[in-house]
């Protein structure tokens, strides 16, 4: 009678189980003391200290915005501007003029300015063309900001000036902050309009460089300005600031301080998130909870350490041993102990399939290295003849350079490159794409003297992938292929050479002349196929199959070769090599 298989239990649900069991206990006596000293006085008079530094550091917020208010108000009764203004509207001076008299004002009154970064006049008749601009470099201003300010904001704050009339008025737009106002002449008509762009880092910086503060919001009229503590960046705290003066308040287990200030031409609400590493809490009564918890968790200590033992470390040391087993040599070394839990049992499940899949591996590379010792001691025997022919060839060439005929001396002269290519002589796997070509013109060279102006060949190939790594003779037989199925078949043809690349692949396409029919697409289907077999071929149908292996085998998925109609008259074979 077959045994039934006993349901394994997960080993995360098990350690969760005693770590819930361990720790419910100790978690319920820390809660019941944090909720004892929440409404213990004591937590009060700490929030209270906590709300007295706080309405400090607003008060310095609230002296600094003033005194970019009094600033701005220069402006309007010294008269330069207005005069400035009157004389170019009466035709009394030139735009020049004015620009001149505006922008040197304001870089005397408001270029280093504690508090505004930039600082920005123009006028209500053509506020895009009349007008200017200083920036504080040591408020954070650039050239920079003032463009944004053109580009996103001048509308909203033009439509808001449109009705402020005389008062000095704040407009909050995507984290930038402007105090502006009306500049408006002897019979309260507005010319113009004064835009700062106010310094966050300064204006709220006691808030902002707190240590206490956490998240800080602020309320500048009716407006929501959300400050991050280190940055000043607005970040997404939705909170509703108290009508109560000044105060705090615990929300969600958080503790909250709020203040507000009502000034002439501005109210400042200020509710800032306070670090909860800033109030301590009181432990009372803790040797006598802490000596409690210490008893409960001894027992339970010993039964996680049990239970580890069992789910954990032995079967940690049954992979040990059994790696041990296939380090020292005994491949295919199965583990027979099944575990107590799922994840051990899939580890060691994995592990048998891996020793036997190693030793099946071994014993297959074995085979594989024995054919490759006597591959490699038959290309040794085979490079006698091409040196022996490159010698040859040599002589030949010598003897048809004293008798004058250059166009046999100029083929063998390509055909030695080609020799040479084939022997290689430095063992040199890849070489660049511009050595490539080297012996691709040598043999078009030689097909160029056998067909003349029959064969056409076109190169488009950028010089910027001319220095990509290319399989040594990769390139000869595509285009012998092209030139035998095309150029030959036809009698006459054009082969076009052309390439490009992307980040990750280089493209090299052969382009001739001809059609495929049927039994051409399925006979170039075999070939390139990555399991054909090129021993059973003639010796002359193996060149493409060779080139899409050599890639397959050095490059992988989805390198290789491929062989396809492109209209109705062209034949694309098409290289694709990984840049490495």
């Amino acid at each position: 009678m077959k045994r039934r298989e006993k349901k394994k239990i997960s080993m995360k649900w098990r350690m969760m189980g005693i770590m819930l069991m361990c720790w419910f206990l100790p978690f319920c006596l820390m809660i019941g003391v944090l909720g004892s000293y929440l409404l213990s006085n004591q937590y009060g008079t700490a929030a209270e200290r906590v709300v007295d530094r706080v309405v400090y550091n607003n008060e310095i917020c609230v002296e600094r915005l003033n005194y970019g208010i009094i600033a701005s108000r220069k402006a309007t009764y010294d008269k330069t501007l207005e005069n400035a203004w009157t004389s170019y509207k009466r035709g009394e001076t030139r735009y020049h003029t004015l620009y001149n008299t505006s922008k040197m004002y304001i870089a005397k009154e408001y270029q280093k300015a504690q508090g505004f970064s930039e600082t920005i006049l123009w006028g209500y008749e053509d506020p895009e063309k009349i007008n200017c601009g200083v920036y504080n470099t040591a408020a954070g201003g650039s050239y920079q900001n003032i463009q944004t300010y053109w580009n996103q904001d001048h509308e909203a704050v033009k439509t808001y000036l449109e009705e402020l009339d005389t008062a000095v008025g704040f407009i909050y737009l995507d984290g930038r902050l402007y105090m502006v106002r009306n500049l408006v002449d002897i019979s309260y008509h507005k010319f113009g309009a004064l835009i700062m762009r106010l310094d966050l880092s300064y204006c709220f910086g006691p808030l902002i460089d707190d240590p206490m503060g956490d998240e800080i919001s602020i309320r500048l009229n009716d407006q929501m300005i959300l400050l991050d503590q280190t940055s000043g960046n607005a970040f997404d705290m939705k909170i509703e600031i108290p009508d109560k003066r000044r105060g705090y308040q615990h929300k969600d287990g958080n503790l909250y301080v709020y203040d507000f200030h009502e000034e002439e031409y501005f109210e400042l609400g200020t509710f800032m998130k306070i670090d909860k590493n800033v109030i301590p809490l009181p432990f009372y009564g803790y040797p006598y909870i802490i000596g409690g918890m210490l008893l409960f968790l001894i027992p339970l200590l010993m039964i996680l350490l049990k239970v580890f033992k069992k789910n954990v470390t032995e079967p940690v040391e049954i992979l040990m041993k059994g790696a041990e087993k296939v380090t020292e040599g005994n491949l295919g070394y199965q583990l027979t102990k099944e575990p107590e839990n799922r994840e051990f049992q899939y580890l060691t499940e994995a592990f048998n399939q891996m020793s036997e899949r190693l030793k099946y591996q071994f014993d297959h590379i074995y085979e594989e290295e024995l054919a490759l010792r006597d591959a490699k001691i038959m290309a040794l025997q085979s490079h006698i003849n091409p040196h022996f022919m490159n010698n040859t060839l040599e002589i030949i060439n010598w003897e048809a350079r004293m008798e004058g005929n250059m166009k046999v001396s100029k083929m063998i002269e390509s055909l030695s490159i080609l020799m040479d290519a084939a022997i290689d002589r430095k063992r040199q796997a890849e070489v660049p794409l511009s050595e490539e070509m080297v012996y691709v013109n040598a043999y078009l060279y030689i097909n160029s003297e056998r067909f003349g102006k029959r064969l056409t060949v076109i190169k488009e190939l950028d010089e910027g992938i001319m220095e990509y790594k290319v399989p040594r003779l990769i390139l000869q037989p595509v285009i012998e292929n092209a030139i035998a199925h095309g150029v030959q078949v036809c009698g006459c043809g054009t082969v076009i050479i052309r390439g490009h690349a992307d980040d990750k692949f280089l493209y090299l396409e052969i382009v001739n002349d001809g059609t495929l029919s049927a039994q051409d697409e399925e006979r170039i289907s075999r070939f390139l196929d990555i399991n054909y077999d090129t021993s059973k071929e003639p010796s002359g149908n193996v060149g493409i199959a060779n080139v899409n292996q050599r890639l397959r085998i050095l490059y992988g998925e989805p390198c290789g070769l491929t062989v396809e109609r492109e209209g109705e008259n062209q034949v694309v074979s098409r290289l694709v090599i990984a840049i490495v």
